[in-house]
Formats: C-alpha cells, structure tokens, sequence
C-alpha cells in the first residue's frame, strides 16, 4: 500500500489500526467502529473475511458506514489477496476507488465536447422501492468542473406510489444551478442533460413535463435566453 501510494504521489499518513476478534461476528465489527470511529475519519477500510459473493459481514458493516456513522469506506475481502498473486495490481484499483470515494478525480477525458464554454452535465434517474412502499427515490446528479470529474447530487423520496415522472426536478435544478455558480463562480451556459429508465411511450407524459421543469430553473435564474439546454 505504501509502494503504491508514493508511486501514484498520493498524500499520507500513518492509518489507526484496528484489530476485530472474534472476526466472523456482525455485532464485534459494530462494537469496535462505535468504539473507534470519531469525527474528522476522512476513510474507513475494512479487511473482511471471505471471499467475493460470500461475505455475510459486508451488508451489515456497509449500512452502519452508510447510514450510523456516515464516512466513505472501502471493504477489501481476504480472499482477494490472501494468495498474493497480482498484489501490485489490486492495490492499485483499491486506492483509485478509495481516491474517488473522497472527491478525488482518478482520471479524466481531454477534449470534451460542448465544454468550450462552462457547461453542466446533468444525470436522471427514478428508482421504485418496495422497501418504501413503492414510493418513488428520484437521484439527480449534475458536473462542477469542466472535465465533468466533479459532481453535485441529491435524493428525493416522491409521495406518489411507483411516481416516475418527477415534480420535484425544478428544485432540484435551482440547487445545482446555485452549486455550479459557487464552483465556478458563475451560471452554466450549456445543460447537457441525460434523463434514463424513460420508454418511447412515455415521452410526452415525463420528458415534457421534465423540460418545462429544467427550463423553469433556468428562467428562476434568469437565463432564459442564455443559457442552452440538450435533453437526452
């Protein structure tokens, strides 16, 4: 690990280490991180026992660092290096994911398209929850940067039950316009916008009304007539 971070000049410094007896128990890796974890852990990495597939601590280790004590973590299986084949190699995809996960950019496309001027590049998606009643979780997601490798994003949970179409995406896109500005320090001119899980049949009765939504933020902004808007 220490090779690898030096070799891609990544900053350190020394982790806390931490050892989980008896380890095949849920509740011990939840007795020790309430115990250990403390405000300013920039990230957790926790060394699983088992194999990919196989690993019955991962869901209860995942949902405490998710929802408990929210920090990015970055769970490793003992069966992916107890070997030692391609060592190298795994830590290296290791500490690119572990990169990203803290605001990092691992990497980046030159020459984008459409980024000659400040663009934002926005993402869509509606997700049905059975655990929520079939209520609908609406994510939106929306690039800060002009490599679009820097992101603002939000959830929403929609009142209706199974709810594709989105009534809540003019707010959301307020809030992104006013981000971009503070990134930027100023509005985009171009919206590149990619709506997904939408049929052909369903054009008019959600896209539309998305678009009137997205041109409605804009206008709450006042660049109805300048800035630019690609829906796909």
């Amino acid at each position: 690990m220490k090779e690898c971070l030096d070799t891609c000049g990544y900053d350190k410094t020394e982790p806390q280490m931490v050892e989980v007896k008896p380890a095949m128990r849920a509740d011990n890796w939840l007795k020790v991180m309430k115990a250990k974890l403390k405000d300013g852990i920039q990230m957790v990495v926790l060394l699983l026992p088992g194999q990919k597939g196989k690993c019955t601590l991962y869901d209860d280790v995942k949902k405490y660092l998710l929802t408990e004590f929210p920090v990015p973590s970055q769970v490793v299986l003992v069966g992916t290096i107890a070997k030692g084949k391609n060592l190298r190699s795994i830590v290296s995809k290791i500490l690119i994911q572990m990169n990203a996960k803290v605001g990092g950019i691992p990497w980046a496309v030159d020459g984008l398209p459409f980024m000659s001027e400040p663009t934002m590049i926005c993402g869509m998606d509606v997700f049905h929850s059975t655990a929520l009643g079939k209520k609908s979780v609406l994510a939106l997601t929306a690039s800060m940067n002009q490599s679009a490798t820097t992101y603002w994003s939000t959830s929403v949970i929609q009142d209706e039950i199974g709810q594709e179409g989105s009534t809540t995406l003019q707010n959301g896109m307020i809030n992104a316009f006013d981000s971009f500005k503070k990134h930027n320090g100023a509005y985009p001119a171009r919206v590149i916008f990619y709506r997904d899980g939408v049929g052909e049949g369903q054009v008019q009765g959600i896209c539309v009304p998305e678009i009137e939504q997205i041109k409605a933020a804009i206008a709450h902004h006042g660049r109805k007539d300048s800035t630019k808007l690609m829906y796909i």
